[in-house]
């Protein structure tokens, strides 16, 4: 393959394509998700999300909390966490109530159907994750979630100075 010059200089560029071994990792992380989504439908739920299943987990563990707190939590932007909550709250695994100490403010609750819910899905999620992380040794599995956690630091510090 010839390399290519930049329009403005004449000198030949490397292709990055060929020396940058994080050319691809968009299109890896794309696929990851396709494939972890479709494993997550098959083996899970296909009613609920990994994302619905976040949401349930979090109230589990810290029921009362305001639908914000659990977004921040939960890396979910306002947008999403409003439409996650709503389709919960439709399906009766949450209900929304206004705080005792703050009216203006809204927690959530699960309820006995979507602790039941969570009872079911949670093995299932276990096995889920299991399986993904078979052929990684326990080293490489903090590896590479250490890897995921150092990437999203650095582009949470890229956005922040870009703003």
């Amino acid at each position: 393959m010839e390399p290519r010059v930049n329009e403005t200089d004449t000198q030949p560029q490397e292709d990055f394509a060929l020396t940058d071994p994080t050319w691809a990792f968009m299109l890896r992380l794309r696929r990851m998700t396709q494939l972890y989504t479709a494993s997550w439908v098959r083996i899970v739920s296909a009613e609920v999300t990994s994302t619905q299943f976040g949401v349930l987990s979090f109230l589990d563990r810290f029921p009362g909390e305001s639908q914000k707190d659990i977004g921040a939590h939960l890396s979910m932007d306002k947008s999403n966490t409003t439409d996650v909550v709503n389709r919960l709250t439709r399906r009766g695994h949450v209900r929304v109530l206004k705080d005792a100490n703050d009216q203006r403010r809204k927690v959530l609750m699960l309820t006995s159907e979507g602790r039941q819910v969570l009872h079911e899905l949670t093995p299932l999620v276990h096995r889920l994750r299991a399986e993904a992380f078979q052929t990684f040794s326990a080293e490489d599995r903090v590896l590479f979630l250490g890897g995921m956690d150092q990437l999203i630091a650095r582009l949470e510090r890229l956005v922040e100075e870009q703003a």
